[in-house]
């Protein structure tokens, strides 16, 4: 498989066949989709469809391979890959220097491995349900984060960025908690393993009050010394401006 922007820039060797050690998360068995899907975001697209094509449904058969010999439960493996469809998809058709790319229109990868062209949608309610699991889908959370910061937006291409760029920081401040956390995850642990209910016990009710008071002492503290400042300063302008008379000089004679 070559590129037409960079020929000389080797192919993902493991997009083809599996590298030498055994990882044993998703997002280490998918590293050369990943690193594939940053050639694509960069203008460095395949030159034949057919090759192409074939290229990732061979991936995704030794992903799952992998991930099942591994442990990794079905559920994250279909989120990752509809994850990855979706991403390659857009980034494909986003590509107006793509060969391919009208070929591609009419026959997207998520429409030949899942039966659909909703994934600008979809991508975001396979997302929040993962989220509304926890720690449980931690393994596809962590491909759906990579996935957005290799650019993936879906209908947030037309809602706005912000938005997006607002999710994207949310989900890897949850996937900081839920790895700094996994081991808590137990049979005991509380229901509903969920990042927002989580969060909520960890905080005390009155944290928020404390910090700003706070604040609020910080700022008028501040407040008064910039007050008290500006006050001398301009009280120093008028003395030079207000000044009293010069006293002349008398002499005074008391006769006998």
């Amino acid at each position: 498989m070559t590129y037409t922007s960079a020929p000389h820039m080797p192919v993902p060797a493991g997009l083809l066949s599996p590298t030498g050690n055994a990882p044993q998360r998703l997002i280490d068995l998918m590293s050369d989709g990943f690193y594939l899907l940053l050639m694509i975001q960069r203008r460095q697209v395949p030159e034949h469809h057919q090759a192409f094509s074939a290229a990732i449904k061979q991936f995704f058969t030794r992903i799952e391979n992998a991930a099942a010999t591994a442990g990794i439960a079905s559920e994250d493996i279909y989120a990752a890959k509809y994850a990855f469809c979706a991403t390659i998809d857009e980034l494909i058709l986003s590509a107006s220097d793509c060969p391919f790319r009208d070929q591609w229109e009419l026959n997207p990868m998520q429409l030949v491995m899942f039966g659909d062209q909703l994934a600008g949608d979809k991508f975001f309610t396979y997302l929040e349900d993962l989220r509304s699991k926890g720690g449980v889908r931690l393994q596809a959370l962590e491909v759906y984060h990579v996935c957005l910061l290799l650019g993936f937006q879906g209908k947030y291409r037309l809602e706005g960025s912000e938005q997006l760029g607002y999710l994207t920081a949310r989900l890897g401040e949850e996937l900081v908690f839920l790895k700094g956390k996994r081991t808590a995850f137990a049979p005991h642990w509380a229901s509903p393993d969920r990042v927002a209910h989580l969060l909520r016990r960890q905080v005390p009710l009155w944290t928020p009050a404390l910090v700003l008071g706070i604040v609020g002492a910080i700022s008028f503290t501040a407040f008064s010394l910039t007050l008290s400042t500006d006050t001398q300063a301009q009280m120093a302008l008028l003395d030079n401006v207000i000044q009293l008379p010069t006293r002349t000089a008398s002499l005074t004679i008391t006769l006998p």
